[in-house]
């Protein structure tokens, strides 16, 4: 009966650790859906941004190509702890 009860108190705490991720994660979509929709309205209004971007927008676009793949490292290389600590 103990180990049950153990069992379950360790799957909500999974679940409600999952479920806290879940906020962020349809938040996200959601900018991002907006984000694509307002590109192609502008996009068809305007056409393609000729000219529109100076260096500085060139290197704040690109950060998000840099976090990513750096976010994705990190997390498939997991948590490891270091020796000594």
């Amino acid at each position: 009966m103990v180990g049950k009860a153990k069992s379950t108190v360790t799957e909500e705490q999974a679940r409600l650790a999952w479920r806290g991720m879940l906020i962020p994660a349809v938040g996200s979509a959601a900018f991002f859906a907006s984000m694509l929709t307002n590109i192609f309205k502008t996009h068809e209004r305007y056409g393609f941004p000729k000219n529109a971007f100076r260096h500085s927008d060139y290197i704040l676009m690109a950060i998000p190509f840099i976090i990513v793949p750096l976010a994705l490292l990190d997390g498939l290389n997991g948590e490891h702890k270091e020796d000594g600590a």
